[in-house]
Formats: structure tokens, C-alpha cells, sequence
């Protein structure tokens, strides 16, 4: 018998624009849903990663996909961590998971630009701080759309221990 819980999240997947979609975001929805509220992050994740549908992965900030430096920077900031959930039965590619995650990229760049267009006037530390998201952003773009150009992508699709899983794991 599968848990409720589990089924409706495969349906949000299942409707998602998104292949892999933040565990925390899943979270809240289910939150603002009344779905929640005794079940915490850790139990959710818990609970999705000993069924099978569903796979879980660690964000692309530790990815072997970008340059040590990108990698630092990512972690530093929390950007594209995980976990991530993934539907197994939507995806038949690592490219299909790379085109998804350039799609998460984008909507992260263009809220960057919305928030320097809204920045407050004369604060140079806010200032900096979008400037090197963007900066981020742009080179994030970049790599993946080099890695997705050239075949030369290094995530791999498969199970785990415990169901989750590095993207960019070798």
C-alpha cells in the first residue's frame, strides 16, 4: 500500500514544469496544503527515499560538472543545493536532468535581475553581492550549456545507498 503523502507528491512531480524539484519546496507546498504538520523535512525525505518512484539527489553545487572555483562558490552561497526529487518514471536522460537544472539557472539569474533593478539606492554591499550572484549565474549558464554542447557531461542517473545521490557523481 503506497502513503498518501508519496502519491500526492508524485502528482505535483508529475505536473511540475520541473524534472527535479527542491525537497524544501515540496515541503512547503505540502505546509500550505495542511499536509504537514507533523511530518518535518528530514521525515519527508525519509519517507521518498524508500519508495521507489522517486529518487533523491544532492544540489549541483557539488557537482563535477563546474570548475573548483564555480564549486566553492556555490556551496558558499547554498545556490542549486539539494535535496532534489526527481520522478524516476519522467526522465530518460541525464540530459533531460542538465536541461532542467539550466531551466532552474535561468529562473534563478532572471530573480537576480529583478532584484538589482529593485536594489535600494546607495548600499555598495548590496550592490556586490547581486553583482557576483549574477556573475555566478552567468557562469553556471555557461558550463552547463558547454557540458550539454559538447556531450561531455558527467552526471550519472541511477540508484543509491538510501535513494540519494551526488548529481555529477562519477
Amino acid at each position: 500500500m503506497s502513503d498518501p503523502i508519496a502519491d500526492h507528491i508524485s502528482q505535483i512531480l508529475n505536473e511540475s514544469e520541473h524534472v527535479l524539484v527542491p525537497l524544501e519546496d515540496l515541503h512547503d507546498q505540502l505546509t500550505h496544503e495542511g499536509l504537514m504538520t507533523w511530518m518535518t523535512l528530514e521525515l519527508l525525505e525519509q519517507l521518498l527515499s524508500e519508495d521507489n518512484r522517486f529518487e533523491i539527489y544532492e544540489g549541483l553545487a557539488d557537482s563535477e560538472l563546474f570548475n573548483p572555483v564555480v564549486q566553492i562558490e556555490l556551496q558558499a552561497r547554498g545556490l542549486l543545493s539539494g535535496p532534489l526529487v526527481m520522478l524516476r518514471e519522467r526522465v530518460s536522460s541525464t540530459e533531460e536532468v542538465m536541461l532542467d537544472m539550466l531551466l532552474h539557472l535561468q529562473e534563478m539569474n532572471k530573480a537576480l535581475e529583478t532584484a538589482w533593478q529593485l536594489r535600494p539606492e546607495d548600499n555598495p554591499e548590496v550592490d556586490a553581492e547581486i553583482l557576483n550572484l549574477l556573475m555566478m549565474g552567468d557562469m553556471l549558464e555557461r558550463e552547463i550549456k558547454q557540458a550539454l554542447e559538447s556531450g561531455s557531461i558527467v552526471v550519472e542517473l541511477g540508484s543509491h545507498e538510501k535513494g540519494r545521490r551526488d548529481l555529477g557523481q562519477s
